[in-house]
This record gives structure tokens, C-alpha cells and sequence, in this order.
């Protein structure tokens, strides 16, 4: 089994994933683009890197952070809703560049499911993206570049919109007023399953190509989110719209559930 991985972005999913894995006995390698956050990381056992990707290049020592992996998971975000103009796919360019260059066997490229479109409706591994998305368009091309080398094992997830702690969509969306969307499908994921299906295609030394790691259940925004509110005793967001039947893009998760993984955290809390 490869023992040494390398996680490139140990923030809100990373830091957890990357502590998980210690547990299983991996060595882990891990980055971030705070120096200040190198200390606390090494302290949880990671070695720590600080090295920041950007659209001209890789900044940072990552000769050394991928010399000798068995195995790398790049979990950076495209960062585009706060910088629109910014180029993803530069960066994971500059990034497979290194990889290749390092030889590393294995390359986990943690993905979106705004590939897809809104009006895609049910959609598996096997339905091509459409995506609508600045973000979702630059996603694609990054999971196209990284899957397009063929000399070693690619894979990629895409998650959910993700729920944990300290985050939920419906914190956000609480009291405020929508036109439309209520009867649109929610498409996520629980931190805790989203490092369950990590660490299952890790173990997986056959897993290869994509992945959706998306909760199994797609109830619309209006009943999802009126449930939600009432848990965390807010106002429910309001949908204008009348119900009727749910639309909206509905990602399935159907390679993921072949390769054995299991779902054990519902997206409704309390439950």
C-alpha cells in the first residue's frame, strides 16, 4: 500500500483529511499558503510546506513536498468568486508541470459539481458536463488537463456542496427572499463523507477516473432549507415560486457506490 501522501490545500477539508489519514497510518505531507499555519499543522503530526500555486507559477519548495510521493490530493479552491478574472487552470497547469516531473503514481484532484449544469437533470460519471460557471468551466479544464496523462492513476472527485461544522448553507440564506429556486434539488455532502470517500478511493489502488461524492438524496431547496432552519431554530430562507416538481440538476453518485462506499452522515442535521 503507498504509506506517503501529499495533500496540496490543508484548509476546512484538507487539515481534517490529512489528520484522518495519519490515523490510518499514512505519512503525510501537506501545504499551505499561510506560513504562520505551518507550526499548527506540524503539530498535528503533517509536514509542513508552505508553498503557494499561483497563475504564474509555484512559489515555494515543491521540489521537495513531491519528491517521493506515493501519492498526491490537490484540494485547492479556484477562488474565482473573489477574484473572477483569475486563472485556475494556470495554476493546475503549473502544477501537473511539477507532478509529472516528480513521477508520482497517484493524482487525487478534488473537484466541483458546478460542472453541471442546472438544467442537466439526473446526471452520473457518465453524463458529459455542461457547466454554466466561470468556476465551473475552469473546473472542468483543470479535471480534463490533470486526466489527460495517461502514465499514471488520476482521479477525480466531485463533491457536493459541503456541510459541517460551523458551516451550512442555510445559515447564510436565513429570513432572506428568493424569486425563484425553490423547487431546484440541493446536491451535498457531509465533511464526514466527503473524508469517507477520500480516504475509500485511496485505499482503492484500482480506483481511476471520476467520481461524484454527492449525497444520495435530493430533496428541493424549499423543504431542504425550511427543515434546516427549523433545527438551527432561524428563519427559513422564501421561495416565491409555487411547489411543484423538483428541478434542477440531481448528481448521483453511482461509480463511488459501485467501489463499495458507504454514505453514513444524512445532509438533514439531527438526523
Amino acid at each position: 500500500m503507498s504509506r506517503c501522501i501529499g495533500i496540496l490545500g490543508c484548509g476546512w477539508l484538507g487539515t481534517p483529511l490529512a489528520t484522518s489519514l495519519l490515523e490510518r497510518g499514512y505519512e503525510i505531507r501537506g501545504t499551505t499558503t499561510k506560513e504562520e499555519k505551518c507550526y499548527a499543522l506540524e503539530e498535528l503530526g503533517v509536514q509542513a510546506f508552505h508553498i503557494y500555486l499561483s497563475q504564474t507559477g509555484v512559489r515555494g519548495p515543491v521540489e521537495s513536498f513531491l519528491k517521493g510521493l506515493n501519492c498526491l490530493i490537490v484540494n485547492i479552491p479556484p477562488g474565482l468568486m473573489n477574484q473572477p478574472d483569475a486563472d485556475f487552470v494556470s495554476r493546475i497547469r503549473h502544477l501537473e508541470n511539477a507532478a509529472s516531473h516528480a513521477g508520482i503514481p497517484r493524482v487525487f484532484f478534488v473537484s466541483s459539481t458546478s460542472v453541471f449544469g442546472s438544467g442537466q437533470g439526473i446526471v452520473t460519471e457518465a453524463i458529459t458536463p455542461d457547466p454554466e460557471t466561470n468556476s465551473g468551466q475552469q473546473m472542468l479544464q483543470a479535471e480534463a488537463l490533470l486526466l489527460s496523462n495517461t502514465s499514471r492513476q488520476t482521479v477525480v472527485l466531485r463533491l457536493g456542496g459541503l456541510l459541517g461544522p460551523d458551516r451550512h448553507p442555510v445559515l447564510h440564506l436565513s429570513g432572506k427572499e428568493f424569486s425563484f429556486g425553490g423547487n431546484l434539488s440541493v446536491n451535498l455532502i457531509r465533511l464526514g463523507d466527503a473524508l469517507g470517500a477520500l480516504q475509500h478511493l485511496v485505499a482503492d489502488q484500482e480506483a481511476s477516473g471520476v467520481y461524484h461524492g454527492v449525497y444520495p438524496e435530493h430533496p428541493p431547496r424549499r423543504d431542504y432549507y425550511a427543515s434546516e432552519a427549523r433545527f438551527f431554530g432561524i428563519p427559513p430562507p422564501v421561495f416565491k415560486d409555487k411547489p411543484g416538481a423538483t428541478t434542477g440538476k440531481q448528481v448521483h453518485p453511482e461509480r463511488l457506490l459501485k467501489r463499495g462506499f458507504q454514505f453514513y452522515h444524512s445532509i438533514f442535521s439531527g438526523s
